[in-house]
C-alpha cells in the first residue's frame, strides 16, 4: 500500500507576499479594535492604493468599556490609517449569532448598497464567540445573495482575517510601509490596551507571520476565498480551510 505524500511548507502557506484584490472594500469588526489589530496596515496601504476601504463596527465593545469611548477611539484610529469615519450597528457585544434575522439583513443591505469587491471578516476559527459568530453570518449573507447569482452588490471575494487566533493564510500581505499607521491607530486605543497587552500580541503575529517572506519585518495573513465558492461549503468545511474549526463550527453547524 502506497503512502500518502504529506504537503511540503510551500503548498500550507504563501513564501511571496500579494495584496487583496479589489477596489472597493467592505471591512467588518465585530468590535471597535478588530480592524485594527487585525488588518490595519493592510488598510493604511490600501488606502494609499485608491482603495475605497468602508469599515463597519458590528459591536457597540461595551463588554470592555463604554460603547460612547469606545466609538471615539474608533473614529481616531480611523483617521491614523487614512480612513473615513466608521459605520456603527451597534449590536450588544458578545450578543452576535450567524442565525440572528437582523444581522443578516444589516449584512445583506450593506452588501448591496457598498457593492464590495471584497469583504473582510474576522475568521471562522477565531477565540471569540463574536469573531466566529460574525464569519458565519456573513457567510449566511453571502449563501443567500449566492441565489441571485451574487449580482447583488458584484461581491468577488471574501476575506477571512485574524486577530486572537492565528488561521491557516493563503494570502500574506507585507505590511512593513503600512505598520507605523496601525502601531498610531493602535495607541488610539488605550483603554483596551490597558485591559489586556493587545499591541504586544499583535506585534508579535506581525512578526511571526514574516516566517516564509524573505526581507520583511511584519506581515498580515489573510484567507482569501471566492464569495461564489464561500455560499457552496458548510460552515465547518470554510472553518477546517483556515485549521482545526472551534466547537462553534462543528460538522453539524449550516
Amino acid at each position: 500500500m502506497k503512502s500518502r505524500r504529506l504537503p511540503v511548507e510551500s503548498e500550507l502557506i504563501p513564501y511571496a507576499a500579494g495584496f487583496p484584490p479589489g477596489n472597493r472594500w467592505l471591512v467588518l469588526a465585530p468590535h471597535p479594535d478588530d480592524e485594527v489589530f487585525g488588518i490595519g496596515a493592510t488598510l493604511a496601504l490600501g488606502v494609499r492604493r485608491g482603495v475605497e476601504a468602508h469599515v463597519v463596527v458590528v459591536t457597540d465593545g461595551g463588554a470592555q468599556g463604554t460603547p460612547a469611548e469606545r466609538e471615539r477611539e474608533a473614529r481616531a484610529a480611523a483617521a491614523a490609517l487614512g480612513l473615513a469615519e466608521p459605520e456603527f450597528w451597534r449590536f450588544p457585544d458578545r450578543s452576535l449569532s450567524p442565525d440572528d434575522p437582523v444581522l443578516r439583513g444589516r449584512l445583506l443591505e450593506a452588501m448591496k448598497h457598498r457593492s464590495p469587491d471584497v469583504v473582510f471578516v474576522t475568521s471562522p476559527v477565531e477565540l471569540h464567540p463574536d469573531h466566529r459568530a460574525l464569519a458565519m453570518a456573513v457567510q449566511r449573507a453571502v449563501r443567500a445573495l449566492s441565489f441571485l447569482g451574487l449580482r447583488c452588490g458584484g461581491l468577488d471575494w471574501v476575506a477571512a482575517y485574524e486577530v486572537g487566533t492565528p488561521l491557516r493564510p493563503n494570502l500574506l500581505v507585507a505590511a512593513d510601509e503600512g505598520w507605523e499607521s496601525k502601531r498610531r491607530a493602535i495607541a488610539c486605543y488605550a483603554g483596551q490596551i490597558a485591559a489586556r497587552p493587545y499591541d504586544q500580541v499583535t506585534e508579535a503575529l506581525g512578526t511571526f507571520r514574516t516566517l516564509t517572506l524573505e526581507g520583511v519585518g511584519k506581515a498580515e495573513a489573510f484567507h482569501l476565498e471566492r464569495a461564489r465558492r464561500i455560499a457552496h461549503l458548510s460552515s465547518w468545511r470554510w472553518a477546517s480551510l483556515m485549521g482545526v474549526p472551534p466547537a462553534a463550527a462543528a460538522r453539524r453547524s449550516g
